[in-house]
């Protein structure tokens, strides 16, 4: 993600980071240049009439600051991962030599890494998943009407908010010149919303398994290795 979008407190920062669109992506859905966003959300440009009128879509579909707060602690759990208790063999008998201490701390640092590295990759698959099931959440919203299908209505500018933003969206989109270039616009927002809708493949939901396993387990052994009993 573009660097000042960390300090940034345009609404479009927010847009962005609850629908996880970058600069670009969310510039490709409003059909403007990316320059223009970044304009926009670094307070040198203005909103425009076609930026405002294609954004309401989305706004509309922001839940409130309490929503957002839940969503972000219940990240926050689903994210930690808990060492999982075992046993530990018995001890070795008085007299044994001591292990050698920098060889354990070492293999202590390189666990602590290891289990960031594979808490980092998960958080990511987590936080995919998130964004995922908010697009899938406020789909029916956004989508425009199937120009394919002849038994759909055309978008009925009066049925709510987001649906007047759509259909004004769409005229804008339109060309005199070019009559397809509306339908062309719709065939193409139904195909990217969906595919920002659509849930993590088994494959991934695995890994991310896998990965917190593979991070509670190299954090159980970092922490046995720092509890001093081999001293």
């Amino acid at each position: 993600m573009p660097r000042h979008a960390a300090t940034s407190t345009h609404f479009l920062a927010h847009v962005r980071e609850w629908f996880g669109l970058d600069q670009a992506a969310l510039a490709l859905y409003l059909g403007v240049s990316q320059p223009l966003v970044h304009g926009i959300e670094t307070r040198r440009r203005g909103l425009t009439p076609a930026v405002s009128v294609a954004l309401l879509p989305l706004l509309l579909q922001l839940p409130s600051p309490e929503v957002v707060a839940a969503a972000v602690a219940a990240a926050l759990a689903e994210d930690a991962s808990p060492a999982p208790a075992s046993s530990l063999p018995p001890v070795l008998p008085p007299g044994t030599p001591p292990p050698a201490p920098a060889d354990l701390d070492f293999r202590r640092r390189v666990c602590q890494q290891q289990a960031g590295r594979a808490v980092a990759q998960a958080a990511a698959l987590a936080r995919q998943a998130r964004v995922a099931a908010r697009w899938a959440a406020v789909l029916p919203a956004l989508l425009p009407a199937d120009p394919d299908d002849p038994a759909a209505a055309p978008l009925d500018p009066g049925a709510s908010p987001a649906a007047r933003a759509l259909a004004a969206a769409l005229a804008l989109a339109a060309d005199p010149d070019a009559p397809a270039r509306a339908p062309d616009h719709a065939h193409w927002l139904r195909g990217w919303l969906a595919r920002r809708a659509q849930p993590l493949p088994p494959a991934a939901v695995t890994r991310y398994h896998l990965l917190r396993a593979r991070a509670a387990g190299l954090l159980a052994e970092a922490a046995a290795l720092g509890m001093g009993e081999h001293e």
